[in-house]
């Protein structure tokens, strides 16, 4: 994928060469014609919009009914050589509304995805309803994120739940090949337009006013409740990428946020002014907040690191990475605020925190970019300069990868650098030999038909990650 490209260059050449030969009589106009310029170039550089199209009305409903993205072939995707940063910013955004369009009184993705387990073994409902037990409460590394017990009204803390959901392209294509011996798929890919969610629940008790949340009703351990959504990641395919898409999204203002302009050479405390769902007021943060703790009780005071899942410098300026920055930072914010500004539902209260994708331009799908993936195995995630990870290279949800936001084993907040950074891709590499395992819920799913358990699926998942840890420590000797 070549970098968004725009006239700044040429525009700013022809201003400097034109600037010798004015005609003084003209210098003011000329002036006021430069100014225009300019201000039209730093507006083009952040034009990653939201269409109008997005915001349609059914005139029946009177209910927002965004169109699905397209992502086959004939799409911005077709073509690794000119598709930009902001086709990836809109695909994911259009995605999640097109997830979040009312059908029957429910967002789409409850009425056309199902729920699954980490095996991929389709979960019983009722009415829709969302079904979670206390597995169901692990994060990746097997710790637990609770709520801050005093922002809600009895003064208690609530463990945060996470669902999957699938559609039927991947549900199918998942359990073809996992019934396969894994040299009858090593270069196989799932099909464009499959499609994973994980979404972060809360029980409804644990915040005060849920009105500016999406709210709906579940089973947790046995009993009927009410939750609220907090985080969704985004997982899928479109063409040129087989590796999917991986986009994040939360509601705002969960927790606060680490101050990277006040770091120099050491790390500063994290404080809020305000109560959140996930800091305590009268807290006082540090490294040890956002740091694996399993199986022990973790902290209910958690902060964000990097805004967009864009890593930063202590002073506050970009870490050098393989994605091109502003770019990708600006891009996010201006798609952000667009979106904003248009959506007038309960879903204006989330934001998009970036996504991740990797570079496959100069490889032919499906095929040739099954064997690059492969290639690369645990490096997948790898996003020094020169490297494949485009977009947020730190990508991250507070919900999801609150203890992994700086890597799976940091000594220090300004100390972040590229080569102990973390993403999706850290966990979610090719290297068991196929493309197809960069889906945890494929590999649950080859794990079912060798009659291993969830909790067994759940262990082998955390054997990975502690052997990549140590790998990478082992590298950096």
């Amino acid at each position: 994928m070549k970098k968004f490209k725009n006239l700044t260059g040429l525009l700013l050449f022809v201003l400097l060469s034109t600037q010798s030969c004015k005609d003084p009589k003209n210098q003011k106009e000329e002036e006021e014609k430069e100014e225009t310029v300019a201000t039209y170039i730093k507006e083009e550089d952040k034009a990653c919009l939201a269409p109008s199209s997005w915001f349609t009305v059914d005139t029946i409903t009177g209910k927002r009914k965004t169109p699905a993205p397209r992502e086959d072939k004939t799409s911005v995707f077709g073509d690794n050589t000119t598709v930009s940063n902001c086709d990836f910013h809109q695909w994911s955004w259009q995605k999640f509304l097109w997830l979040t369009n009312d059908v029957s009184g429910q967002p789409l993705f409850l009425e056309e995805l199902f729920q699954v387990t980490s095996q991929t073994v389709r979960i019983p409902t009722t009415n829709n309803k969302i079904v979670l037990t206390a597995s169901d409460k692990k994060q990746a590394t097997s710790d637990i994120l609770n709520t801050n017990k005093s922002f809600s009204s009895n003064v208690t803390s609530y463990p945060v739940y996470y669902s999957i959901h699938v559609n039927d392209s991947l549900y199918n294509s998942i359990w073809k090949y996992a019934k396969m011996k894994k040299s009858d798929y090593s270069n196989a890919t799932f099909p464009v337009g499959s499609l994973e969610l994980k979404i972060a629940w809360v029980s409804a008790d644990a915040i005060p006013d849920t009105t500016g949340y999406f709210v709906t009703d579940a089973v947790v351990e046995g009993k009927d409740t009410k939750i609220a959504l907090l985080g969704m990641h985004v997982v899928g395919i479109v063409y040129n990428h087989p590796e999917f898409v991986w986009a994040t999204f939360e509601h705002h203002d969960l927790a606060p946020y680490y101050d990277w302009k006040a770091t120099t050479t050491s790390d500063v405390p994290v404080t809020s002014k305000t109560n959140k769902l996930l800091f305590d007021v009268h807290a006082t943060a540090t490294l040890a907040n956002i740091t694996s703790n399993a199986p022990n009780a973790d902290s209910t005071s958690v902060f964000a690191v990097n805004q967009y899942g864009v890593p930063r410098h202590a002073g506050d300026t970009f870490l050098s990475t393989s994605q091109e920055e502003p770019l990708n930072y600006d891009n996010i914010a201006a798609i952000n605020t667009s979106v904003k500004e248009k959506l007038t539902d309960v879903w204006k209260n989330y934001f998009y925190n970036g996504s991740i994708w990797i570079n496959t331009e100069g490889h032919n799908y499906p095929t040739e970019q099954a064997k690059l993936l492969v290639s690369l195995g645990s490096a997948l995630s790898n996003s020094a300069p020169g490297k494949l990870p485009r977009g947020s290279v730190a990508a991250y949800n507070i919900t999801m990868e609150t203890y992994e936001q700086l890597g799976f084993s940091p000594t220090s907040i300004h100390g972040q650098n590229v080569e102990g950074m973390g993403n999706c891709f850290s966990c979610h590499s090719a290297s068991r030999g196929s493309s197809l395992n960069i889906s945890h819920i494929f590999n649950g799913a080859v794990d079912y038909e060798s009659k291993l358990s969830v909790t067994q699926t759940k262990q082998k998942h955390l054997d990975e990650i502690k052997l990549f840890i140590k790998n990478m420590k082992a590298s950096k000797k």
